[in-house]
């Protein structure tokens, strides 16, 4: 069968007992200053149609927290939010996990925890490389077939 012809899945996707958090993530990393305003931040989230986003320092670009989306109907629900800078609204507890990772074992992470994100670093040199999010780790479930 010709690569045009694949009708069911993808045959670059692997079935989620196979895949790795790799297969899953969204590379790249959105990312907003610490000092940066939550209007600032709720725009690059809304741009790039996202629920969380990195948030950094803004002397030498070192991740300080995330920022989700939760943390912006904070500041619509309470107007005083919105004036204070990302750096005092960020979670400071980022939760991480390695590319090569099993996405099974990520997605035990996210359920146990309750987190709906997690920040991904290579493999190996342990740098921020992208995120996963529970959307993706639905992608594999839907569309992983190899």
């Amino acid at each position: 069968m010709a690569m045009s012809e694949v009708v069911d899945g993808s045959y670059r996707t692997p079935r989620a007992e196979h895949a790795r958090v790799a297969d899953a993530m969204r590379h790249g990393i959105l990312k907003c200053p610490a000092d940066a305003s939550l209007r600032d931040a709720a725009r690059t989230m809304c741009t790039e149609h996202v629920h969380m986003i990195v948030v950094t320092s803004p002397t030498d670009g070192s991740v300080v927290g995330s920022l989700s989306d939760m943390a912006l109907l904070d500041a619509l629900l309470d107007p005083g939010v919105a004036e204070r800078p990302l750096g005092e609204l960020a979670q400071r507890d980022v939760e991480m996990i390695s590319s090569d990772a099993p996405l099974r074992q990520a997605a035990t992470t996210m359920r146990d925890r309750g987190v709906a994100h997690m920040v991904v670093r290579d493999a190996h040199n342990g740098h921020p490389v992208g995120v996963l999010s529970t959307l993706d780790v639905a992608g594999i479930l839907a569309w992983g077939e190899a």
